[in-house]
């Protein structure tokens, strides 16, 4: 078993267990006042991939990472496999005394970087921690110390901050380094669905202020079947698919997928057969396989 396959075992235990985390505290834990308890299910969900090539294969250890506050659950279930967290921390998970909402530096026992209850804040922290540590080397207040890189994982709808963009102006001023944003682009968000077309400006504004971008769309399974005859058909087809149907089918599965792929390209016989000759579960996993879901794509870019 290679580093991949090792890593993708670790994923499926940490979506296993924050998912958990959750449904435990809505579902299964004693709830005397009836209360939800949220814990923002969706939005873990969708940074396990990147959360686990960071943990389990990436990070050094004078790196720092502002983790984005619906993420907490994920963050608690890697800790605990770490064997940074308890039992009885994450069975209690925003109850009294359990395991916080979003990671705090104060409440949680686990190692949390940086205290990210507030949204859009840890964009902020990482670059101006940065800064900080750059000042430290020149003035060589620390000797043979290696830089960190700060990391913040940030929620495609912590963008909406404002400090943010005031962040991407400050770190120009100050040729801000060693620091990597890393926006899970999920398009959910509790205050609406992130329109269509954001990402392309998105895309200009952090280039304006020269920023290293670096966009994982494809998965390496997709990449593979773009290569394949009629492979330029289903990336069109991928690339122009709105996301509110792109996640029914893949809600819907393999069967399904297969079947508005050939509806909406026509029946043509390069495409046909790349799509046929994969079963349904096999077409399912490959239209399953994008960028940021894709652990080995995500450990080639990181």
């Amino acid at each position: 078993m290679n580093e991949i396959e090792i890593l993708q075992k670790i994923e499926k235990k940490v979506l296993w267990l924050a998912c958990w985390m959750i449904h435990n505290a809505n579902h299964i834990r004693e709830n005397q006042d009836g209360l939800k308890v949220g814990g923002h299910q969706a939005s873990s969900a969708s940074i396990v991939s990147i959360m686990s090539a960071l943990y389990f294969s990436i990070l050094r250890p004078e790196d720092r990472v502002a983790v984005k506050p619906h993420a907490s659950p994920v963050f608690h279930a890697i800790q605990y496999l770490s064997g940074l967290q308890t039992k009885e921390k994450i069975e209690n998970f925003r109850g009294f005394g359990g395991a916080q909402s979003y990671p705090s530096r104060t409440k949680d026992i686990d190692d949390v970087d940086i205290s990210t209850g507030s949204v859009g804040l840890g964009v902020a922290m990482t670059s101006f921690i940065s800064l900080i540590q750059d000042y430290i080397a020149r003035k060589k207040f620390y000797k043979n110390k290696p830089l960190g890189r700060m990391i913040a994982l940030v929620g495609d709808a912590e963008l909406d901050e404002g400090n943010v963009y005031e962040c991407l102006q400050e770190g120009w001023k100050h040729d801000l380094r060693n620091v990597w944003w890393i926006i899970d682009y999920n398009r959910q968000s509790l205050d609406g669905v992130v329109h269509e077309g954001l990402s392309e400006r998105l895309s200009s504004v952090f280039s304006a202020f020269d920023w290293n971008l670096v966009v994982l769309k494809y998965g390496k399974l997709q990449e593979e079947a773009f290569k394949e005859p009629g492979g330029n058909k289903l990336r069109k087809w991928i690339d122009d698919c709105p996301n509110q149907l792109y996640s029914a089918l893949i809600f819907e599965g393999g069967e399904a997928f297969k079947k508005r792929v050939l509806d909406d390209i026509g029946d043509q016989s390069e495409i046909s057969n790349l799509i046929n000759k994969r079963s349904d579960s096999e077409f399912l996993e490959l239209m399953s396989n994008l960028g940021g879901h894709c652990i080995s794509t995500l450990c080639e870019s990181f």
